[in-house]
């Protein structure tokens, strides 16, 4: 897990200069979010920063299956699906894609990722094995789609979704770390 040390920070380096090229592309080309009634900034907010960071995500993924800290099938299951959902992403930053395509793509790059991941693993509860079969599966493909489309609604790129992204990241780490499961024990918190 040494590789850590130094692929974490270059690839949050790249995400914030990537970010920082995209959000001057949507200014030069006025890819702009303009508030509504639904929307969570007041001013016009640049669109399409998050290609940036799954653009980084994609470049990163075939690193660690080469390092082996994820398998060659888990990569091209989060490859894949990164990659459709940033494209139709960038897509709809561009010109309007109609809810149902997104929603159709969004729901391919799921069942993409939970067919070569195996679908939804059982679940330990109270030292319990409990196995969802087929029901969990779909569970799980409505979970990561209702889930992509909560966070993309923290639309433009004025730094909500990064902040969130952040949070998630670290409290995973935290726990990941109290759980002793991934190795990271060994990273200085």
């Amino acid at each position: 897990m040494a590789f850590l040390y130094w692929l974490l920070p270059l690839v949050f380096l790249c995400s914030c200069l990537g970010t920082w090229m995209l959000r001057h592309y949507a200014l030069s080309r006025s890819l702009l979010d303009v508030p509504n009634e639904r929307s969570s900034h007041q001013v016009p907010t640049p669109r399409g920063g998050g290609v940036a960071v799954v653009l980084t995500f994609l470049a990163g993924v075939p690193v660690l299956a080469a390092v082996q800290a994820v398998s060659y099938q888990t990569a091209l299951a989060l490859w894949v699906s990164g990659a459709l959902v940033a494209a139709i992403g960038w897509l709809d930053d561009h010109g309007h894609v109609a809810a149902r395509w997104r929603l159709l793509k969004h729901f391919g790059a799921a069942a993409w990722l939970l067919y070569w991941l195996n679908g939804l693993a059982p679940v330990t509860l109270f030292g319990y094995w409990i196995d969802f079969g087929w029901t969990g599966h779909i569970f799980t493909a409505f979970y990561l789609v209702w889930m992509l489309n909560l966070y993309n609604f923290m639309d433009g790129i004025d730094g909500l979704a990064g902040v969130q992204a952040l949070s998630v990241a670290l409290g995973c780490v935290f726990i990941y770390a109290l759980l002793g499961e991934t190795g990271l024990m060994a990273l200085p918190l």
